[in-house]
């Protein structure tokens, strides 16, 4: 007869104090890990967004100064 224990040993985890106190640490770890690079991203797209708007402001106040310092036609005839 054929144990399976024989032929196909298994190594049962540990569980001691130190175990659980890593096991712990690791997850709140990866935790952290996961909230930061969600605030990454957050950051990332609030950056990308803000120079979108700087980029019209700039191209809107590009315009203005165009329209007002354009010296029109009435005012060569005079």
């Amino acid at each position: 007869m054929i144990i399976p224990s024989k032929w196909y040993p298994t190594v049962q985890p540990r569980y001691d104090f130190e175990t659980i106190v890593f096991d712990k640490a690791a997850e709140k770890i990866d935790e952290e890990y996961r909230y930061a690079m969600k605030a990454h991203k957050v950051e990332l797209a609030i950056a990308e967004l803000e120079l979108e708007l700087y980029n019209k402001k700039s191209r809107v106040h590009q315009l203005e100064l165009q329209v007002f310092n354009k010296p029109s036609t009435i005012d060569t005839y005079i």
